[in-house]
């Protein structure tokens, strides 16, 4: 848990830099105050030097005052990396409960039948490093383990857009630096990590909230324009559609007293397909003709199986 300890205190130093100015001792006394781990004065200050490289905040230390203070200059640049420091602390926070709970006597309250919390294998540790360069734009190289060919690990340069949840799993939307590729890496399957002091390019890269405007889930062609989709739900399930609904796009076209008619504006991917198949007989697609009978051919394949 060494790197928890390194990205909290740090995290801890900015935000107590951004409402006082604190002799070194004075930052000491707080940060001790608040139970964190490894407060001596060099590891202090070799953390405020590290503070400065990392996000390039101007921290100075006035000699005749004896206190540190934070630059006010560059709000814009500021605000962006305050609102890092924030998600960052609540990641690892979030991180370490899930992390812990799964270990101690409370882990009853954490109940899964997956490696999604177990620390070696979720991924967590690098979720503070890709935010980080998510926000400021670094140049990203790592080591991907594919899903289907887990012996050949395969190295990337790339440009980070976002990081996306689905399922309980975190991707990393990114770009490849060499053919501008789009792709989304889970966490879990990253390798190595290596965060590079060199800036992504300021065109060619695309906006991931945009792109995934009309996606259900990851997989995301882009090549594929989204289309309308009608689909007919059992009177059951449709309250619970309407209570949670499958996409932001999701309309109610009609209803009956046995059924409701559902409208999305969506491209059909993998993951939607899915979802509807989970739905078993309480969801039927009634357009378009070509996912209808995609479906169809889906579900007669699993019959097959059962010949």
């Amino acid at each position: 848990m060494a790197y928890f300890n390194v990205i909290n205190r740090q995290q801890r130093i900015i935000q107590i830099l951004r409402k006082r100015k604190p002799s070194l001792s004075e930052l000491i006394e707080i940060l001790e105050r608040e139970g964190i781990e490894n407060c001596s004065q060099r590891t202090i200050q070799r953390d405020i030097e590290e503070i400065r490289l990392s996000f390039g905040l101007e921290i100075r230390f006035d000699k005749r005052r004896k206190v540190y203070t934070l630059d006010a200059d560059e709000k814009q640049r500021r605000d962006a990396i305050y609102d890092y420091i924030d998600r960052a602390t609540i990641s690892d926070s979030i991180s370490k409960r899930l992390i812990e709970g799964k270990k101690s006597l409370n882990k009853q309250f954490i109940i899964t039948d997956t490696p999604l919390f177990e620390e070696q294998n979720s991924g967590i540790q690098h979720f503070d490093h890709l935010l980080r360069a998510c926000i400021e734009k670094y140049i990203v190289w790592l080591t991907y383990k594919p899903k289907y060919n887990r012996e050949k690990l395969q190295q990337y340069e790339v440009y980070p857009l976002a990081l996306k949840e689905f399922r309980h799993r975190w991707y990393l939307l990114c770009q490849t630096a060499e053919t501008l590729k789009f792709y989304s890496f889970a966490l879990d399957r990253i390798e190595e990590l290596e965060i590079k002091q060199k800036k992504s390019p300021s065109k060619g890269l695309l906006n991931p909230e945009k792109i995934y405007e009309s996606v259900y889930g990851i997989s995301n062609p882009l090549e594929q324009e989204p289309i309308f989709v009608q689909i007919k739900v059992n009177k059951t399930y449709s309250e619970f559609m309407k209570s949670i609904p499958w996409h932001n796009s999701q309309k109610i076209l009609e209803e009956f007293e046995h059924e409701t008619i559902f409208e999305f504006y969506i491209k059909p991917n993998f993951e939607f397909r899915q979802l509807i198949l989970m739905q078993g007989n309480d969801v039927t697609v009634l357009s378009p003709l070509s996912l209808k009978e995609s479906i169809k051919e889906t579900i007669q394949s699993m019959s097959d199986n059962y010949q």
